[in-house]
C-alpha cells in the first residue's frame, strides 16, 4: 500500500494484444468502428479503453450494466468482484444474470455474460467480498475502480484504499426511485498517447465524513428499487469510467449527480469538495492503514444531532430505542443466559410453527408486510410500535379474555432477519402491558422461516 498518495508509480501505457489488434485485425476494427470514427477522440478513446484495467466491485443492479458496457466497449481487462450468489429476487434489475443461473456465483454468471458480449476482452473474477484485509490487493492491479455496491462499509473501504493508491473511484448508488454518481480519490489526466497521470482528489470521506444513521442506510433489499434505476445509474457509471479512462469530457470529480426517476427533469449536478480535506481521517493521515482501521466502530458512530435528540426524547418518554444493542446478538443468535432468565424468549421457526400465539406482530415496514406476511399476523412497523395507536392495539389483544379470569396472553414479534424483533420484544416485555403477557420473538426472522419451514415464502430482503 502507498501511504503517500504521491508515491504511487505513474502508469505508463504499454502495448496490449487488443490495442495492437486495432491496427491489424479487420474484425476488431469493425467491432469498434463506431468508436473509431468519433471526432475528435475516436482513435484515442479506443486505444485507451483497450489498454485499461477496470475493477467492478459488485455484480448486481449497478455492476451488471457497468461491466457489460465496459466489456462491450473493449476495455482490455474487466475485473468483477462479488462473493454473493444469484437469487430470483435479483433478476428484475440485475440484467447480467438469468433464471438458469440462480444459485450460481454472481461473478461467474456475469463473466459468462461478458464473454458472450465480447470474446476479445479479458474477464477476471474475484469470488469474494471486500474486506479491510484484501481491499488494497484487490484494487492494486487496476487503473480505475467502479463501486457498484450498496452498503456504507464497502464504500468507505474502497474509498480509503483508492485514496491511498491514487486510483480513480467511480461510485454510484441506486435505492428506491433515486440514484447518485460521483468520482472520488483521483483525477486521471492523459498527457499524450502513451502516458497518463493520476493526481489526488477528494475521497468519499472528504465529502461524507460521517456515515449515515443505521436507520437511514437504505439498500435495495430493505428499501426496494425500481428496476430500471440501477440500470440508468450503472450505464452512467460506465460512461464516467469511459471518460475517466480516456481523459475526455468533463469529469464528475468534485461533483455529485443526483437522479430522480420520477421527475421530468431527472438529473441535478451539485458542486461538492474540489480539494482533499486536510482534516479528513483518510486524506489527512499519511499513515492511515485500511487493514487496521476499525470500520465497525466507525459505522456505529452516533447519528447526526437532530436524530439523536429525537431518539433521546423518544426513549425518555418510555419509547423504543430502534438502534438498541441486540440482547441475543444478530439474526438467529441465542444467548443461553438471556434465554433462561430474560423477560422474553426466542423461538426457532419450527417451534413457532408448532405452537399457537394469541398475537403475532410483524414489525417490518408496512410495504413489506403488504407484499407477503404470515397468516393471522398484524402489522405494526417498529418505528410505530411505541405509538398510542399501537399500544392500544396490543392492550386490546392482551386483555381480550373470554371470561373474568386473567390470562397471560402470548405475543410473538417477527421481522425480516431476527434483529428488530428482538428490540421490539425486549422493549415490550418491560412495558406495563408486556409484563402481563408472555413475550417471544422469532429467531432468525422470516428469512429463517423461509429456510426451515416454508420455502414458498418470498424472499423480500
Amino acid at each position: 500500500m502507498y501511504a503517500d498518495a504521491d508515491a504511487r508509480p505513474r502508469t505508463t501505457w504499454t502495448s496490449s494484444a487488443l490495442a495492437d489488434a486495432l491496427t491489424r485485425d479487420a474484425r476488431a476494427v469493425e467491432r469498434y468502428s463506431r468508436h473509431l470514427v468519433l471526432q475528435p477522440h475516436g482513435a484515442q478513446l479506443q486505444r485507451a479503453l483497450s489498454r485499461a484495467r477496470v475493477l467492478v466491485v459488485g455484480a448486481g443492479g449497478l455492476g451488471c450494466p457497468t461491466a457489460m458496457y465496459l466489456a462491450s466497449s473493449g476495455v482490455g481487462v474487466v475485473g468483477v468482484c462479488d462473493g454473493d450468489v444469484v437469487e430470483l429476487s435479483n433478476l428484475h434489475r440485475q440484467i447480467g444474470h438469468g433464471v438458469a443461473r440462480v444459485g450460481e456465483l454472481k461473478c461467474a454468471s456475469l463473466k459468462s455474460t461478458l464473454e458472450a458480449l465480447n470474446d476479445g476482452v479479458h474477464i477476471v473474477t474475484h469470488a469474494c467480498f471486500v474486506t479491510p484485509e484484501n481491499v488494497v490487493d484487490l484494487i492494486r492491479e487496476y487503473d480505475v475502480v467502479c463501486d457498484c455496491t450498496d452498503n456504507p462499509r464497502t464504500r468507505y473501504m474502497l474509498s480509503d484504499a483508492c485514496a491511498g493508491t491514487t486510483t480513480p473511484l467511480v461510485s454510484a448508488a441506486a435505492v428506491g426511485f433515486e440514484g447518485q454518481l460521483s468520482v472520488y480519490c483521483a483525477k486521471r489526466e492523459v498527457v499524450d498517447d502513451s502516458v497518463v497521470r493520476h493526481t489526488p482528489a477528494p475521497c468519499y470521506r472528504c465529502v461524507f465524513p460521517t456515515p449515515p444513521a443505521a436507520g437511514d442506510r437504505g439498500t435495495c433489499g430493505a428499501s426496494g428499487v425500481l428496476g430500471v434505476v440501477p440500470g440508468v445509474m450503472g450505464t452512467l457509471q460506465a460512461l464516467e469510467a469511459t471518460k475517466t479512462i480516456a481523459g475526455i469530457g468533463e469529469s464528475m470529480c468534485g461533483k455529485l449527480l443526483v437522479f430522480d426517476s420520477m421527475s421530468a427533469r431527472p438529473t441535478t449536478t451539485l458542486n461538492v469538495a474540489t480539494e482533499r480535506n486536510p482534516k479528513c481521517v483518510r486524506c489527512g493521515d499519511a499513515h492511515f492503514d485500511v487493514a487496521k482501521y476499525d470500520y465497525d466502530a466507525f459505522l456505529s458512530t452516533p447519528c447526526p444531532t437532530a436524530f439523536v435528540a429525537r431518539d433521546d426524547d423518544r426513549i425518555a418518554r418510555g419509547g423504543l430505542d430502534v438502534h438498541a444493542a441486540l440482547p441475543h446478538g444478530p439474526g438467529a443468535s441465542i444467548n443461553a443466559e438471556m434465554q433462561a432468565s430474560g423477560p422474553w424468549t426466542r423461538v426457532t421457526p419450527r417451534e413457532f410453527d408448532a405452537r399457537a400465539f394469541d398475537c403475532v406482530v410483524d414489525v417490518r415496514p408496512s410495504r413489506l408486510y403488504d407484499v407477503a406476511h404470515l397468516e393471522g399476523s398484524i402489522s405494526i412497523p417498529i418505528d410505530a410500535l411505541d405509538g398510542d395507536t399501537a399500544r392500544a392495539v396490543l392492550e386490546k389483544y392482551i386483555h381480550a379474555n373470554d371470561d373474568d379470569e386473567p390470562i397471560r396472553k402470548s405475543v410473538c414479534f417477527v421481522c425480516a432477519g431476527g434483529n428488530n424483533s428482538q428490540r421490539a420484544a425486549d422493549w415490550f416485555a418491560q412495558t406495563e402491558t408486556g409484563k402481563r403477557a408472555r413475550v417471544y420473538d422469532l429467531c432468525g426472522g422470516l428469512a429463517a422461516w423461509r429456510r426451515e419451514v416454508d420455502a414458498t415464502f418470498p424472499q423480500l430482503s
